[in-house]
């Protein structure tokens, strides 16, 4: 993965909208120029009986925005929900008095619920989103069962799992399971495609791994990141010279828009379906 931010690392508020613009008010924040989605957690909800926190299982509770009234799926709310879609990574940054922000790392969407009895700013109840956040690495049971699952597919399997949404009700266990998942179908997709052939060069790939496979990289060509979900249309299977130069080249960015262009050809556009308002139990 490509970082762009450092784990634990403290920046300055102000330094983030001077780089990357997007609201510098409010708590998600939704740069025009990068496709990325800050979201910064702090104590603000507490004065409306919530909290965001961070569960056992690995989890993270983020309620949505919207000060008056129930919660919709609007601007920043619909921007999470959807940031897979949208081909934007989710990084979530705590609230360091008084200006400053602690980084707490990249997370995937993996449902939400409605919490009900929250009040607004006007002090009246009404129903909240919290949406489920799970980690874009974790190296625990749920990882490498997703990916012992996963390669048992055959392509056309695996792109339907790459694009799979959890079922209405999932518990918070089924809902990180599934977004560990739909992460390994979609690597998984982009290596059988490639069928050991670069799809930037069109070369062999250039050694095996020890269990034999042809080594290649899946490049998300609409984000900075390579991990988590995305729609296959969107990600490639790169040789480690091509990925460096997509991400590093001083050509890079026309590279990228020649293998957008590529899959564009190979798998049609992206048909972006609406999301579904599935839910999470058991927050």
């Amino acid at each position: 993965m490509f970082d762009l931010f450092e784990l634990g690392k403290v920046y300055r508020r102000r330094e983030l909208h001077q780089q990357f613009g997007g609201q510098e008010q409010g708590g998600i924040v939704t740069p025009i120029s990068t496709p990325i989605i800050i979201l910064i957690t702090g104590e603000e909800g507490l004065r409306y009986g919530y909290n965001d926190e961070e569960h056992a299982d690995g989890t993270f509770v983020y309620f949505g925005e919207g000060r008056t009234g129930p919660m919709r799926f609007v601007s920043g709310n619909r921007a999470i929900r959807d940031h897979a879609l949208d081909g934007r990574d989710l990084h979530l940054f705590e609230k360091v008095p008084p200006a400053h922000l602690r980084y707490r790392g990249q997370y995937i969407y993996a449902g939400y619920d409605d919490v009900q009895d929250v009040l607004d700013s006007k002090g009246a109840l009404r129903t909240a989103i919290a949406f489920r956040l799970v980690p874009i690495e974790q190296d625990d049971a749920d990882i490498k069962q997703a990916n012992a699952d996963i390669v048992q597919l055959n392509l056309a399997d695996l792109r339907e799992a790459a694009l799979d949404s959890p079922p209405s009700g999932a518990s918070a266990t089924e809902a990180k399971r599934h977004a560990y998942r739909r992460s390994a179908a979609v690597r998984e997709y982009v290596l059988q495609r490639a069928n050991g052939i670069c799809e930037g060069c069109s070369e062999p790939a250039p050694f095996k791994t020890k269990s034999g496979r042809p080594y290649l990289e899946p490049h998300h060509t609409r984000r900075i990141s390579d991990g988590g979900p995305d729609h296959p249309a969107a990600v490639i299977g790169l040789c480690p010279t091509c990925h460096c130069r997509a991400h590093y080249a001083d050509d890079g960015e026309a590279f990228n828009q020649r293998l957008i262009a590529w899959l564009r050809s190979r798998e049609g556009p992206i048909k972006r379906s609406r999301a579904p308002n599935f839910r999470v139990a058991g927050a």
